[in-house]
């Protein structure tokens, strides 16, 4: 299932495809929150964890990180 992201998950996503290619592996959440200013890595979890539930994230299974879906764009065509 995916839907419309909002600004800021638009933002975070980008920012992932983005540390993904120059990194080769994902920005962990204190990554993303150190990135965005955030003042702990919550912030960045629930937007994760959003970005799992509009389908373009998805868990690795029994691992802490993440993969960008293959059923889901990585960005959103509308934006």
């Amino acid at each position: 299932m995916t839907t419309k992201l909002t600004a800021k998950q638009e933002e975070i996503l980008a920012f992932m495809v983005e540390y993904e290619a120059a990194n080769d592996n994902m920005p962990t959440a204190v990554v993303i929150a150190r990135h965005f200013g955030y003042a702990s890595a919550n912030s960045a979890s629930e937007h994760l964890q959003a970005l799992v539930r509009t389908g373009r994230l998805e868990r690795l299974e029994g691992q802490v990180g993440f993969r960008f879906t293959r059923t889901a764009p990585c960005a959103d065509p509308q934006a």
